[in-house]
């Protein structure tokens, strides 16, 4: 089992608690760290960067990982090749607590949990400029709410670690019910909102400002109107917080990119943020690079280490036009440049994401300085129109946000639609829009319709081992942690 699973909750969360101030604080503090270094603004600051770390260090923890896009297997998107039997289990819905593509967000998730809880606690009493450390308190509870989102919706019932002081009894904490995690990331979502400024601190791309917590708890909103909470009133609460984010996108800095060229701009030698980016893992290529893109998602063809196809039934489903040709990856060429073979006579009989290559001079590489892109205004916008249109009907501004995407892709523009014709085709936008980006999946389970779209998979595509009902929906807990706490076996 990785190393990085001894990062989480309950006994080895002592662990974390006792080293944890040395492991996080040391990088931006000299010596032996000590509890009070907390109540100093420097100190705080050192704690918000390994809240950070969690989410963006190579291979160990976090999102700057392919594991991640693993974990989304479930999606009609994305596959994974037999042979990686890591990717297999979730791309067939037969996952164990063993699996070990399962560690890098959820230790990633609670190092960063951890790291937010020490600024959430301390940051009223610490000493430095005031408003700078009530944005680092915005930004603290952003991150926990982030984290306990991706956890919540991977893995259903887990623990709630809620503060930076260890007891005993932590070593054998039950998980938490998924109702109550929800209230808890809406709880911090709402200290976010209220402590953020409309503009990123230090103008620093990763990091989150007022709209950014705005356009997650839309999310939040929308996931939990669906499965399993159902929870009434709640796609109107989704379409009134996006709402706040498309009104307010000049004070936010967030945009539509006018290309995809520009959208999906992946070279090593250029900044990739985009006006989309509504959050990122931004990466350099010394210390915290990425290993999404690149090798991770190339053809065997190509030098690439075959871990993430595109599906075919997917791709053949995708409409013609600017934005297929942008995302997917059709004609493999050899290093060399000597030869070449279309997706349908090369080794995996399969299509590959363009959108999660890497271009330039850097093509061929295992890693790079490109954001993983967590968040974009673009899913903010599908987000109203479709919960605009469960809560009622589609409005104008609705119908703009779907159709400025479709324009941009070059395709025909909707209107006249029924509601849930409509709030269907913002479904089917988002899956071709934000494809490979870890929201299919999870747009599937909260819609419960996983079953029906596998059955419409292709016949060359990973077929389920099993009837997929809502136990599949979930992730298990890791194994070693279940051994730690027996508490937390389900």
């Amino acid at each position: 089992m990785k190393k990085s699973l001894l990062y989480i909750v309950l006994v080895s969360i002592a662990m974390l608690f006792l080293t944890g101030c040395s492991d996080f604080l040391d990088e931006k503090t000299d010596g032996q760290v000590f509890d009070n270094v907390l109540s100093t603004q420097p100190g705080l600051e050192s704690a918000l960067t390994g809240a950070y770390a969690g989410l963006q260090t190579p291979w160990n923890c976090g999102f700057g990982n392919g594991t991640t896009i693993q974990l989304t297997f479930g999606g009609d998107d994305v596959c994974a090749p037999l042979s990686d039997a890591n990717g297999t289990q979730l791309d067939r819905y037969a996952v164990t607590s063993s699996n070990g593509s399962m560690g890098g967000a959820w230790s990633g998730c609670y190092k960063a949990i951890i790291g937010s809880n020490k600024v959430i606690d301390h940051y009223k009493d610490c000493s430095g400029t005031q408003s700078t450390i009530t944005v680092m308190a915005g930004e603290a509870y952003f991150l926990r709410a982030f984290c306990y989102y991706w956890l919540v919706r991977l893995h259903g019932r887990v623990p709630m670690v809620l503060s930076s002081t260890y007891n005993a009894a932590d070593g054998t904490v039950a998980p938490s019910e998924v109702a109550d995690i929800y209230a808890q990331i809406e709880s911090d979502l709402g200290q976010a909102v209220s402590l953020l400024d409309n503009t990123r601190r230090n103008s620093e791309a990763g990091r989150p400002n007022k709209g950014t917590a705005k356009a997650l708890l839309a999310e939040v909103y929308l996931s939990e109107a669906g499965w399993p909470l159902k929870k009434a009133g709640y796609y109107a609460k989704a379409a009134a917080e996006a709402k706040e984010v498309l009104d307010n996108k000049a004070s936010f800095g967030f945009d539509f990119a006018d290309s995809y060229e520009t959208l999906y701009k992946n070279r090593t030698d250029a900044n990739c943020i985009t006006s989309e980016d509504e959050f990122t893992i931004t990466a350099d290529l010394d210390k915290n690079f990425v290993v999404n893109y690149g090798d991770w998602c190339m053809p065997a063809e190509e030098g690439g280490w075959d871990v993430v196809r595109a599906e075919i039934g997917f791709f053949k489903n995708f409409p013609a036009g600017v934005r297929k040709d942008a995302t997917f990856l059709t004609t493999f060429t050899s290093q060399d440049g000597n030869t070449s073979c279309t997706w349908e006579n090369s080794k995996s009989g399969h299509p590959y994401f363009k959108k999660l290559m890497i271009a330039g001079p850097n093509h061929y590489a295992y890693y790079s300085n490109i954001p993983v892109h967590l968040l974009r205004y673009t899913q903010t916008a599908l987000t109203y129109a479709e919960a605009k249109a469960r809560s009622g009907a589609p409005d104008q501004q609705a119908y703009d946000c779907l159709n400025a995407i479709r324009e941009r892709a070059e395709l025909p523009t909707y209107s006249g639609l029924s509601a849930s014709a409509f709030a269907d085709a913002c479904v089917q936008e988002r899956a071709w829009e934000l494809c490979g980006e870890c929201v299919r999946w999870f747009d599937m389970t909260r819609l419960d319709m996983v079953q029906a779209v596998v059955d419409k998979r292709d016949a060359l595509d990973p077929a389920p081992l099993h009837t997929i009902t809502t136990a599949d929906y979930f992730l298990p807990l890791p194994a070693a942690d279940i051994l730690l706490n027996p508490n937390l076996s389900k």
